[in-house]
């Protein structure tokens, strides 16, 4: 079994996304932010299951957006109550939206891969 994905485009720019996320996770590490190895570790073993076309590659990939939901949406949310609760959204607004984005990627990504990624029995020659 392998992974089948329909849309080209969200495959190649998958990579590109989760390249370009190691990269950053690996500078973080270089620098001293050891909290950036699992990252990419994390990274690592998505970029192989994507090019290997692994039948995992789907359900990691799920799971990942998810997590790439949760934190960006608790920050949010945190943000959120504390504008509620009369701090200032001024000290807070580059924060409030790498987030969004963040969140706004991880749902993307989540709603390609329900739609466009697919398990298909590997074909014989």
């Amino acid at each position: 079994m392998e992974t089948v994905f329909k849309n080209k485009w969200f495959y190649r720019l998958l990579i590109v996304y989760i390249f370009l996320l190691l990269i950053w996770n690996t500078y973080m590490v270089v620098i001293g932010n050891f909290l950036g190895l699992i990252a990419v570790v994390i990274e690592l073993a998505l970029l192989y299951l994507l090019f290997n076309k692994h039948r995992l590659a789907k359900t990691a990939i799920h799971f990942w957006a998810i997590i790439m939901m949760i934190g960006p949406g608790l920050s949010i949310l945190g943000k959120l109550i504390k504008v509620a609760t009369g701090d200032d959204l001024n000290f807070m607004v580059d924060s409030l939206v790498q987030n969004l984005l963040l969140f706004t990627f991880g749902l993307i990504i989540y709603y390609f891969n329900k739609k466009t990624v697919f398990i298909a029995e590997r074909s014989q020659f």
